[in-house]
């Protein structure tokens, strides 16, 4: 990702995995987001309702509790959400990007993730 763009735009990473969640972190501050962090699906929930909407959500798939297609119906289906929201998975099976599609995801990103194919899935889900 390049920092040459600056953007105050503001991004949810919502990921259990710590060392996933800093590095992805890192990577997209670097290029000018502002990022926050929620480790769960419970924490995305209350954050949503308490702070203002970000302009993109990133969803791990599989967490403890409460998985992210749990919280991507949530936030389409219960909250309304029509911001851009990208899915995270290291699962590869049939059918699954097209399930996660359907149940209000823009996007599906595959781990281990491409920095350069990152960013251009994100400026691209945020119309830069």
């Amino acid at each position: 990702m390049t920092s040459s763009q600056t953007t105050s735009k503001r991004i949810l990473l919502v990921d259990d995995d710590a060392d996933v969640a800093q590095l992805l972190g890192f990577v997209l501050r670097r290029a000018g987001f502002e990022v926050r962090h929620a480790p769960s699906a419970k924490q995305a929930m209350e954050e949503v309702a308490s702070e203002p909407l970000p302009d993109l959500f990133i969803l791990d798939l599989w967490m403890p509790e409460l998985d992210g297609e749990y919280l991507l119906r949530w936030l389409r289906d219960e909250q309304k959400i029509a911001k851009p929201i990208m899915m995270l998975t290291g699962t590869v099976r049939p059918g699954l990007e097209e399930k996660l599609k359907a149940a209000g995801a823009d996007a599906v990103a595959h781990k281990p993730l491409d920095i350069q194919a990152l960013d251009s899935l994100v400026r691209g889900l945020l119309g830069e």
